[in-house]
């Protein structure tokens, strides 16, 4: 077993005053038979209240908001987490919704000759979307399609993810889009959990591998659109600029 502290950090600037905010986070790592949460703190814009839920996916959230303008909104979400040998536990959920496209997870002709057993045909595809797609930030935009990921054979974390799960589900093998936190500096980052008839195993296209150690688990969902950290609405014409910064440290 291994212990990680983890540091999510989000900074909303308006360029004017907001007169009401409402949000939805999943922004505290879930708890499951590979991941424990010993320690958790939240920090919240003074101003805002929360109140914690669960989504249709059994996701962890919190909602609320605030009627007190301001400009700023921001929230730390800190603690420590002890992880096993990555696999989630089947818990009955409806294996359909994993098996159909959604508009993200729609895609046409593809690689062939994939093994027909699904641990197997996962590593397959898990690989030629490493060596075939190039990691190119600011390439994609959180609307980016898997099937224009295929024809530009270029996007960041959450395209590797929507196209491995395109390709999965073509091959009939349940796959859902996963984010959280993976062991360095950044951002969120994102990876794919594939049922093998008994269990749900973690695979990242974007460093190729099947998931063992180093990664905290937030969410999962259909695609991104599910399990998206940070969600919101406000009145008034304000623009605004976010910034996002994640640690995740064994210790």
């Amino acid at each position: 077993m291994k212990r990680y502290l983890y540091n999510y950090q989000t900074v909303v600037e308006f360029s004017e005053p907001v007169p009401a905010h409402a949000v939805m986070l999943r922004c505290q790592p879930v708890g499951n038979a590979c991941q424990t949460v010993e320690q958790e703190h939240l920090v919240m814009s003074p101003s805002y209240w929360l109140q914690a839920g669960s989504d249709a996916f059994y996701n962890r959230i919190l909602f609320g908001g605030t009627t007190e303008p301001h400009t700023v909104f921001a929230y730390v979400s800190m603690g420590i987490v002890a992880t096993d040998t990555y696999l989630v536990k089947y818990r009955g959920e409806n294996l359909l919704l994993y098996r159909q496209p959604t508009p993200f997870t729609t895609i046409g002709d593809g690689i062939t000759d994939i093994s027909e057993n699904s641990i197997q045909a996962a590593y397959d595809i898990c690989q030629w979307i490493n060596e075939n797609i190039a990691y190119q930030p600011q390439a994609t935009t959180i609307e980016t399609t898997a099937a224009e990921v295929m024809q530009s054979r270029q996007g960041v974390c959450q395209d590797f993810a929507h196209l491995m799960i395109a390709l999965c589900r073509r091959q009939g093998i349940p796959a859902r889009y996963v984010n959280g936190f993976l062991v360095g500096e950044g951002e969120t980052h994102a990876w794919v959990e594939i049922f093998d008839g008994y269990n749900w195993l973690g695979f990242d296209p974007t460093h190729n591998c099947r998931i063992s150690n180093g990664y905290v688990k937030l969410a999962h969902g259909r695609d991104a659109r599910d399990c998206s950290v940070s969600r919101g609405m406000y009145t008034g014409q304000a623009s605004q600029q976010t910034t996002i910064h994640v640690t995740l440290h064994e210790i």
